[in-house]
């Protein structure tokens, strides 16, 4: 059921593992050609919604009446927004409504690099667009690794309260989370994994297992219950004595600069479909070898068997109420913040 994991060094980082995951990207497509029926949304991103990509078949088998015209409206609206005037177009009689929205869909594709545009219906029933443009193909997970740092609490409780503070401040899930869904099902499989070892006598996998439930039960309620600190202030006024901490001092005053919050507004091309987006490839985890680590990545590695999960893009919503514009820069921003992420793993296993 589960995929081999291979360990991936990423360039320029020093030599510190980052974990990929696996699947088969698309690319960057011309269009959407799935025939999907409505699904619901249950994602962070995207509560409560209704999706249907556009594709090149009938509309009019998802849509018809005031939901036709109400989708050409949109459409012509965020064509004129991103492309500029139409005006210039010129329709016969028998031209359909359908036949106008996959010509908005053509025309934002070739001069507005719109890749993909996904329908839903908002909670209040209304429709909205979501424009995604392609960045490109990402197959890592970036993990911040809890181990070392709760190995250094009585050597330096300041600075762990300081780097404690800023990690559990990310907006990244984490191996305590265990009110979603994704990680309570780990958590359930590791468990009746421990069991059938006891009764398999699978000694080594079964010390690797107890290695995450023994970090879940020690510490859990500790991270749960601790609470965030103003670690800026108090970074500030720390005076490090060891190169090591001096260093992760330097390092977190960079942090004020970086955008981690650029996690959440990528997307993957089936987020919708598989319910995992791409900050789901955010971390905070044990140990970037534990076997809940390696759980995660696995079940990563099963969804995107079945999903495009490697296929990035930056998005804009466009709805009756207002138009995003598409953000620059993302790719340049995450990167700084997975380079960050690659340095502070690497000092924090030098405590």
């Amino acid at each position: 059921m589960y995929n081999t994991i291979k360990d991936h060094h990423l360039t320029g980082t020093h030599g510190v593992p980052q974990r990929p995951f696996q699947g088969v990207p698309t690319g960057k497509p011309h269009h959407r050609d799935k025939a999907d029926e409505g699904i619901v949304k249950k994602d962070r991103l995207f509560p409560n919604v209704n999706v249907w990509p556009i594709a090149l078949n009938d509309l009019s088998e998802k849509y018809s009446g005031d939901g036709l015209r109400q989708l050409a409206r949109l459409m012509v609206e965020v064509t004129r927004k991103f492309t500029g005037s139409i005006d210039s177009w010129r329709f016969d009689n028998g031209d359909s409504l359908q036949g106008l929205i996959l010509r908005c869909a053509n025309r934002l594709r070739d001069r507005a690099r719109v890749d993909l545009i996904d329908v839903y219906h908002n909670c209040d029933g209304e429709l909205e667009l979501d424009l995604k443009r392609y960045i490109g193909n990402k197959g890592n997970i970036y993990c911040i690794n809890l181990m070392p740092l709760y190995g250094m609490k009585r050597k330096n409780r300041n600075l762990f309260e300081i780097l404690l503070s800023f990690i559990k401040g990310l907006p990244f899930d984490s191996i305590f989370d265990t009110c979603e869904d994704r990680i309570d099902w780990i958590w359930t499989f590791l468990i009746e994994e421990m069991a059938y070892c006891r009764e398999a006598h699978n000694e080594d996998y079964g010390e690797r297992l107890k290695g995450s439930v023994d970090f879940l039960s020690r510490y859990e309620r500790k991270y749960n219950d601790f609470q965030i600190m103003d670690w800026k202030s108090r970074l500030e006024s720390y005076r490090p004595q060891k190169d090591v901490y001096r260093k992760l001092k330097e390092l977190l005053l960079t942090s004020e600069k970086l955008d981690f919050q650029v996690v959440q507004r990528i997307s993957v091309r089936d987020g919708y479909e598989s319910m995992v987006d791409f900050y789901h490839t955010f971390l905070i985890t044990d140990d970037g070898e534990s076997e809940f680590t390696r759980s995660y990545i696995n079940m990563l590695n099963d969804c995107s068997n079945e999903y495009d999960l490697l296929s990035t893009y930056s998005h804009a919503t466009v709805s009756n109420n207002g138009m995003e514009t598409f953000e620059e820069g993302l790719e340049e921003k995450l990167k700084e913040v997975e380079n960050f992420i690659c340095e502070l793993n690497e000092l924090m296993e030098r405590i």
